[in-house]
């Protein structure tokens, strides 16, 4: 026989399961609540990762363009003073002999000539930095070598002096102002040179240009350099503290 609740039982039973399911549909919404913001924190964090991650990845391609130009740099540094060595030895081997070989005394003549032949090639092949600088050594050279009041000994001497200074041009970063023709009008600009690795200038409206080896025009730059030469021509003035520097470079080709 089936029993029934009597119909104030079934009250009271509905009521419990009423209270009891009041508390349970709440603590459901929490748990959706609670886990609905946790999904949301943690596609922020997936984006902020992503953006991490991003960000790492631009600075390791840039490291990677820089240890290029840096290496190539070095390796055409490393070219010219392996030439100024070999050069250096071999004048020096004939130096010791001048005072008493009349031979050798006029084979070193020649020698020196086409050394200075040589540097004036370099010089007009090199980036256009310092040219009535640079070209009034190259006269002088020429100058003394005409003269017979100087001995072969100080020819030497000043010619390797100006393979010195050639040389210290890529080792070193330098400011100067300098009048130019742009859109044939004579400007004043602030030149600047990276080394051997790139000369730029600044005008006084604030535009920057690149000067391109393969064309031997001046390129102007974005003007995301703009900031970057200014900062680099107050390191060489002495305004700023020394800080990493970038160059506006072409590629080199290193056969």
């Amino acid at each position: 026989m089936k029993k029934f609740l009597s119909p104030a039982r079934s009250v009271i039973a509905a009521a419990l399961i009423a209270g009891l399911a009041i508390p349970a549909q709440a603590q459901f919404r929490d748990a959706l609540n609670t886990g609905e913001q946790a999904t949301r924190r943690a596609e922020q964090v997936q984006d902020q990762i992503n953006q991490l991650d991003d960000q790492r990845s631009d600075m390791v391609r840039e490291y990677r363009t820089l240890l290029q130009r840096r290496d190539a740099a070095e390796l055409f540094a490393k070219q010219q003073e392996l030439v100024v060595q070999s050069q250096r030895e071999e004048i020096a081997s004939l130096t010791e002999q001048l005072g008493s070989i009349d031979d050798i005394t006029a084979q070193t003549v020649p020698m020196l000539l086409g050394m200075i032949e040589d540097l004036k090639l370099f010089v007009a092949a090199d980036l256009p930095f310092k040219m009535e600088e640079r070209t009034m050594r190259l006269e002088a050279l020429d100058g003394v070598m005409a003269s017979p009041n100087v001995t072969a000994s100080e020819q030497y001497r000043l010619i390797m002096e100006a393979y010195q200074a050639e040389m210290e041009y890529g080792r070193t970063i330098d400011t100067w102002q300098e009048e130019i023709t742009i859109d044939g009008n004579p400007t004043t600009v602030d030149m600047f040179l990276y080394g051997r690795v790139s000369l730029v200038y600044l005008t006084p409206a604030g535009k920057a240009a690149r000067y391109d080896r393969a064309t031997g025009e001046w390129v102007a730059l974005p003007g995301s350099y703009v900031q970057d030469v200014q900062r680099a021509i107050s390191v060489a003035q002495g305004k700023a503290q020394q800080v990493v520097l970038f160059a506006p470079v072409q590629k080199f080709s290193v056969q």
